[in-house]
């Protein structure tokens, strides 16, 4: 059995499909092993063998008779062996938004939001029964859908999902304050690469935190010695170097491509955190390495 959309129409815009893992093509299999983003929700079900999962600052091996649960946007990649076995699931908000005057949103379940961005979960005995029952229902309603289907669909994967939540909350462990502040500068690291072209100070990712700037700066100055206005100068800084180095990029040009409005207003900062003009700083860079 390859893998199985309830919708096959291009234009919708709600996913849902669910396959075995050891149906994956090789072409998928190297795509997941290198960085991505999706933009849907992930859960897999590996049954046998292993996997390694991986973020930017986290990695870690996956056993047998285990769940990952992948939110969309984090930035990941999944190694599996030949030998894997068990499922993927892949569904979006607008699924299961679907026919619901009143749902949860899923970014809400504590699966899809964890601190560690590390959500397993260890499904044994009568669970893993109770699970697996779940999965084959899903693929015998996905494999040979009707009018009814869409409901039946979203009913068991909310119901796989609720048995999922109760096993996590038995085996999850709250993590203490001073992992809970590595975990937030991780998360920190983690925006400033996804949006140092584009937001620059540091409320705006207090807001992404849904934390108060004032906690995050501390926070970043206790973990990592510097503030967190200077964490992501450092990143922009890192990357105009990385720029004036290796291509031909003017100095424009790179300060549009970090996202400053006024090239000008570029160089003199550039020149406020190194103390070198653009000009100096790529004829030194070069001269150096040559």
């Amino acid at each position: 059995m390859s893998r199985v959309n309830l919708f096959n129409d291009e234009n919708e815009d709600r996913i849902f499909t669910i396959m075995p893992i050891c149906d994956l093509k090789e072409e998928d299999r190297r795509q997941n092993q290198l960085p991505h983003l999706h933009n849907f929700y992930s859960i897999f079900w590996i049954q046998s063998g292993q996997a390694v999962h991986a973020t930017d600052f986290v990695e870690y091996v996956i056993e047998k008779d285990t769940l990952l649960f992948v939110p969309p946007g984090l930035k990941h990649r999944l190694v599996l062996d030949h030998i894997a076995t068990g499922y993927s699931i892949l569904f979006n908000e607008e699924f299961v938004r679907y026919n619901r005057k009143e749902y949860t949103p899923i970014k809400e379940y504590e699966l899809f939001n964890n601190p560690e961005f590390k959500t397993l979960i260890k499904v044994e005995g009568d669970t893993k029964v109770q699970l697996n029952t779940l999965i084959k229902a899903l693929v015998d309603e996905v494999q040979q859908p009707d009018k009814h289907s869409q409901d039946v669909v979203l009913n068991l994967l909310h119901l796989f999902l609720l048995r999922s939540i109760r096993v996590f909350e038995m085996q999850y462990q709250p993590i203490n304050e001073e992992e809970s502040d590595s975990l937030t500068i991780i998360r920190f690291k983690e925006l400033i690469e996804e949006h140092y072209t584009n937001e620059k100070s540091v409320s705006a990712y207090a807001d992404m935190l849904q934390i108060n700037p004032t906690c995050l700066s501390e926070v970043a100055k206790k973990s990592s010695g510097i503030t967190a206005g200077e964490m992501i100068r450092n990143r922009i800084i890192e990357e105009a170097k990385q720029k004036l180095f290796a291509t031909d990029m003017s100095g424009k040009e790179i300060a549009y491509a970090l996202g400053f409005e006024d090239p000008s207003y570029f160089s003199r900062f550039f020149k406020k955190y190194t103390g070198l003009t653009i000009k100096d700083f790529r004829d030194i860079s070069r001269k150096k390495y040559q």
